[in-house]
């Protein structure tokens, strides 16, 4: 079998776009599935009608990426085209599957179309993938999807990051001490991610022994705003900030924190919390989409976000946290996250 797989304009790499659809492609491979990355030009039906007796499934991610356009009428254009190729392509045979990693894409402003661009493709769909029993309820209440959906967890990262550095190691690089307790934020700086909030609790909790390290990636102008308030506002803050991490880069970070915190504000699923779990570090996040059924008190803590002050009381929970101690949680869910068996379910679901 031989699938086409719509990732990221990188394809299926583990150094230059996220590994999840590399590390399945791998996976995947030892049940006999080769899997070929896709892109736009690909859903055309001059292409789809002469690689018919190459390629089985077609396996998208993110639907954004395959219409979203310079503005509104290029976006309708290129959604338009994306749909009429993905009809014609089941016209022809060809199985088209879905993993809904989120329910709508978070940069866009044209949710209406994201909308009908999700009905049209949960319609389409021989089989759609969600990561959770709650984001299966959320394709049936807005996509009317119930039938051929398969649930397959995000996989773990343990396979895609270096990770021989110490968290000695990598606590003496940030000039931390053995008092201290240090939070942790990694990522894109977008406004789904709370960090304005997390910087607000941060700042009001009392401790000469707190730190908080925050490993910014920059991707716009509103992160570019975050990180800058966040620059000089408290001497225990460790920023560092970059527009692209190596792979090799992410060990220290997660290695040298306490806790992770993730306080999203909108969140299917977190690749950023697996992460931090495949570093084995502990992670603390709210209790909104998938979190609730990826973290709970064997690896982390969770946070009702509509309590007031909830975030800055889970910061001052974690501090009971401890790394060590948590170990034996986290290498259990890593254990669940496998996958071998995340690539049987595909494979399921390929085949549905």
């Amino acid at each position: 079998m031989q699938t086409l797989v719509f990732w990221e304009p990188a394809g299926l790499s583990l150094d230059r776009a996220n590994p999840y659809a590399a590390l399945l492609a791998r996976a995947l491979e030892a049940q006999g599935v080769r899997s070929v990355a896709g892109f736009r030009q690909n859903l055309t039906k001059d292409w789809l009608r002469a690689n018919r007796d190459s390629f089985d499934v077609l396996h998208l991610h993110w639907p954004w990426g395959l219409y979203y356009g310079a503005d509104l009428e290029e976006t309708t254009r290129n959604c338009a085209a994306m749909m009429d190729a993905l009809f014609y392509a089941r016209s022809l045979g060809y199985k088209v599957v879905w993993t809904m990693h989120n329910v709508y894409p978070h940069d866009s402003t044209t949710r209406d179309l994201d909308h009908l661009a999700r009905l049209g493709i949960t319609a389409c769909a021989s089989a759609v993938i969600v990561h959770c029993n709650y984001a299966r309820q959320l394709l049936a209440k807005h996509f009317h999807r119930t039938e051929r959906v398969f649930l397959a967890p995000h996989g773990h990262f343990c396979d895609a990051y270096p990770n021989t550095v110490s968290p000695r190691e990598a606590r003496a690089k940030f000039g931390f001490e053995d008092h201290h307790f240090v939070y942790h934020f990694f990522g894109n700086v977008r406004s789904n991610k709370g960090v304005d909030q997390l910087l607000e609790s941060f700042l009001a909790l009392p401790g000469d022994d707190l730190r908080f390290l925050f490993a910014a990636r920059i991707c716009t102008d509103y992160s570019a705003r975050i990180v800058e308030r966040a620059r000089n506002a408290d001497p225990r803050i460790v920023l560092r900030e970059s527009k692209f991490y190596a792979n090799e880069d992410l060990q220290w970070f997660f290695n040298a924190a306490d806790v992770s915190v993730f306080p999203f504000t909108d969140i299917l699923t977190s690749g950023t919390a697996i992460t931090s779990l495949s570093f084995h570090c502990p992670v603390v996040v709210p209790a909104i989409g998938c979190l609730p059924e990826l973290i709970d008190s064997t690896v982390g803590a969770t946070y009702d976000p509509a309590a007031p002050g909830a975030l800055g009381q889970a910061l001052e929970d974690a501090r009971r946290l401890n790394r060590d101690a948590l170990r034996p949680g986290i290498e259990q869910r890593l254990r669940e996250l496998s996958w071998d068996g995340i690539a049987r379910t595909t494979l399921e679901a390929y085949h549905a």
